[in-house]
């Protein structure tokens, strides 16, 4: 008997499996090798990748690498990012799972059911496991809300170099079915095209792409096939979140994001880490209704961010053809009302929401404003909405008597009082001045 069994060990699964086996729970992971590729990632995704013990440094992190490209209206495009190879990073991220006692299965998961208070797992070997929590991480897969179907395809190249140093940097490209993305590292490129599925033969993207970015064709000249074509869903979607309080998503299973908005390994990153402190906080005892809308929340927030970048970046180059206008239209259908979400927007509000408060998860009364949408419950310590509710029902407030209510320093309570004193008519009765010494 498991506590946790966690379906799919690619890096999302492998950092949940990894951060509850440290804290003490029985974790299996099941899954096998993850597909073949390169992705670049950004500066904060590889701190995200440091703290969870891939060394920033080795071997699977390289770079950081210039990127240089041209848009469709002529603009460049230049940036920095650091790449790494796909199975690389999960197997990484699977060997620490196992270090910290994570029971490792490399199999496939063929049927997940309820049977009365636990879930079992069925494997393809014939096993099966148990254990009151289950965490899906198997990719897209499940009830969801997605943006335009995409197809991302790459293949894996190799340079001569004739004696020449290689060239390193990646590129992006855009043409009139799609756009393209390389990473040159000395004589190893991988290149990937992404478009709709049944725009044309996904087969032909490459030699299509190269033919509209001279740039691409550049870099492919000389450059022979290496392995199989890699191909995999690209767009964007919204896991629907499970009923069950008892079974959890990480990974392109919660989220996934189109790779032109870019940030998809730091959002897996950040919500199996999210999603690893929630389930803790459950099994320690916290309740796990408010522990899935804490986690609902913060997916839904980066989904809207994601899909609005999205659909920024596609409408810039509508004017490229149907690929593009068409795709952007999709993006932005997906959009809430600008309207309705300006008015909710305008005044300061009190709600109920949940909160991490020492590792655990509860529903407190937070402050929502128009720059802090899930709500702010506390300023170093001292709970907003109770010291505005004592503020306003006293007499004589002062900030001594109030540091000695809330347990905490005058010197926090006058940071607490400063940012309500500064958010919003909803908080206009808090007195105007208060004295440190009073």
């Amino acid at each position: 008997m498991h506590d946790v069994v966690i379906c799919g060990a690619g890096p999302a699964g492998s950092v949940v499996a990894h951060r509850l086996a440290a804290a003490g729970a029985r974790v299996a992971l099941i899954g096998g090798a993850s597909s073949p590729g390169c992705e670049g990632i950004s500066l904060r995704s590889r701190a995200l990748l440091s703290e969870e013990g891939v060394d920033p440094e080795s071997e699977i992190i390289a770079g950081p690498f210039r990127r240089r490209g041209v848009w469709a209206d002529g603009r460049a495009i230049e940036g920095t990012e650091w790449l790494v190879e796909r199975s690389q990073l999960a197997e990484a991220l699977r060997v620490r799972a196992r270090a910290a006692g994570a029971d490792e299965r490399q199999d496939i998961v063929t049927l997940v059911k309820r049977i009365a208070d636990h879930w079992e797992v069925c494997l393809r070997t014939g096993e099966s496991l148990w254990a009151p929590i289950v965490v899906d991480a198997r990719g897209r897969r499940g009830p969801q809300l997605r943006g335009p179907l995409l197809l991302a395809v790459g293949q894996r190249f190799q340079k001569l170099l004739c004696g020449a140093p290689g060239a390193s940097g990646t590129g992006i490209g855009v043409t009139d079915f799609g756009w393209c993305w390389w990473a040159e590292r000395e004589s190893a490129l991988w290149v990937q095209v992404v478009g709709r599925p049944r725009a044309r033969n996904p087969a032909a993207w490459l030699a299509a792409a190269a033919a509209q970015v001279p740039a691409l064709a550049r870099a492919l000249d000389g450059a022979s096939a290496q392995g199989e074509l890699v191909a995999r869903p690209a767009h964007a979607r919204l896991g629907v979140a499970p009923s069950d309080p008892t079974r959890w998503q990480v990974g392109d299973a919660a989220l996934a994001l189109d790779p032109l908005s870019g940030q998809g390994v730091y959002e897996a990153l950040r919500g199996a880490r999210l999603a690893a402190t929630a389930i803790q906080s459950v099994m320690n005892g916290g309740d796990a209704l408010a522990a899935h809308r804490f986690i609902a929340e913060r997916r839904e927030e980066a989904w809207q961010h994601g899909v609005s970048v999205a659909a920024a970046f596609y409408r810039e180059s509508g004017d490229r053809g149907a690929f593009w206008s068409g795709t952007a239209a999709a993006y932005e259908a997906l959009l809430p009302n600008p309207v309705e979400s300006a008015e909710r927007a305008v005044a300061a509000r009190i709600e109920r929401r949940p909160v991490l408060d020492e590792g655990r998860i509860f529903e407190r009364d937070v402050i929502v404003t128009a720059a802090n949408p899930r709500g702010v419950w506390h300023i170093a310590g001292v709970p907003l909405v109770e010291l505005r509710e004592y503020l306003e029902r006293s007499d004589q407030p002062t900030v001594s008597a109030a540091a000695a209510v809330f347990d905490r320093p005058q010197s926090a309570v006058v940071s607490a009082i400063h940012w309500l004193q500064t958010t919003g008519n909803l908080l206009q009765q808090i007195p105007p001045r208060l004295s440190l010494g009073g």
